[in-house]
């Protein structure tokens, strides 16, 4: 009778085996942390010094309305009794001239994103709405 043998690895072979897979899925776990990292992750935002600060208007209907811009934060009051305050999330800029476009991007999460449009004027320091521009809004205090 013939007998067959096995081939068996020795235990220093079946350790580095083990080994090399642990560190395999260490280092995979690893790339994809770093790509959510980079991907997911929102960059943090910091609004320009020009815009920190409470803005106010004369206008018709929006005489105790404020618009106020903080370092991370927008808020939109309509009168004394409400008050809304949003995370900023991005802002793009352009200059056109003597003017700067400014879309800020803001809301609590990515699916509750809102954008806002306007010019900020570098001569007389003051904000029109993209598609508002009969309303000039001025600053009224700055944030410190």
């Amino acid at each position: 009778m013939t007998r067959m043998g096995t081939a068996t690895a020795s235990p220093s072979q079946k350790s580095s085996n083990g080994s090399t897979t642990v560190l395999l899925v260490i280092g995979g776990l690893l790339l994809i942390g770093l790509i959510y990292s980079v991907v997911v992750r929102d960059t943090p935002v910091s609004c320009p010094n020009e815009l920190v600060g409470a803005w106010i208007t004369a206008a018709n209907g929006y005489e105790n309305g404020m618009l106020v811009f903080t370092k991370t934060g927008v808020s939109f009051s309509v009168g004394f009794e409400h008050l809304d305050a949003q995370a900023m999330r991005r802002i793009d800029v352009s200059t056109e001239g003597p003017r700067t476009l400014y879309t800020v991007v803001y809301g609590d999460s990515r699916s509750d994103e809102q954008t806002l449009s306007f010019y900020y004027h570098t001569k007389d320091h003051t904000i029109t709405f993209k598609n508002q521009a009969h309303l000039v809004w001025t600053r009224k205090a700055v944030e410190s």
